[in-house]
């Protein structure tokens, strides 16, 4: 009953609820417009227009195809839920978190826990991968922010290099980043870098501020 109450208040006023973490600094579980939604202070984290690039995003890889998924960055879980009830697809998920704030309203608001095919980890995604398991995952999705920020470490080649030794061949990784950001890996413009890696290297033009990559493993 309240969270139907909820959500048709909703359609008359934003509701807001500020939950503070130390790694995310304040988060906002809000609902608005009939629908819940996860932000910080400058960026939408779940279920708003992150939700809506990385959907599109979706339409250029092949997620059915890939056997294992590997997410790097959970937030609420809106890719989960697209991954299992707009695309239909039971394939095991390991998802990556650091902030265990997060986790806990993944599961307590948006009901994104740990099942038989989803296994999430509270880690430094960085550190995660110089052990993850060789070829294993058919589709990397990296969604890795604090805030409005991109982690330093996407700037190591050894972050790269982990992604690629963890990918199957032929396998494909879902890059979200940023259009004001511009990335750089041993002094070499990102998509320059990961070509000499051996990437195919795809750029989408999303919106004004998110640049979407795809890369794929021959």
């Amino acid at each position: 009953m309240l969270h139907h109450l909820r959500r048709y208040l909703s359609y008359l006023f934003p509701l807001t609820r500020i939950v503070h973490s130390p790694i995310s600094g304040p988060l906002e579980v809000r609902w608005h417009r009939g629908r819940k939604v996860l932000d910080t202070r400058h960026a939408n984290y779940s279920y708003g227009t992150l939700q809506q690039v990385l959907r599109y995003g979706l339409l250029f890889v092949e997620p059915e195809q890939a056997g294992h998924i590997l997410l790097l960055g959970l937030g609420g879980g809106s890719v989960v839920q697209t991954l299992r009830q707009e695309k239909q697809l039971a394939v095991p998920i390991t998802a990556l978190e650091l902030d265990p704030t997060i986790i806990a309203l993944a599961d307590k608001e948006f009901r994104i826990r740990p099942a038989a095919n989803l296994h999430i980890v509270c880690a430094d995604a960085f550190v995660w991968l110089r052990t993850a398991p060789t070829a294993e995952f058919g589709l990397i999705i990296i969604d890795l922010f604090v805030d409005l920020e991109l982690p330093a470490g996407l700037q190591q080649a050894e972050c790269w290099q982990h992604v690629w030794r963890a990918l199957k061949p032929g396998g494909q990784v879902l890059f979200n980043t940023l259009t004001s950001a511009p990335l750089a890996v041993e002094e070499q413009e990102l998509t320059e870098y990961l070509a000499q890696l051996g990437f195919a290297v795809r750029e989408i033009e999303v919106e004004a501020l998110n640049r979407l990559l795809v890369l794929r493993k021959p």
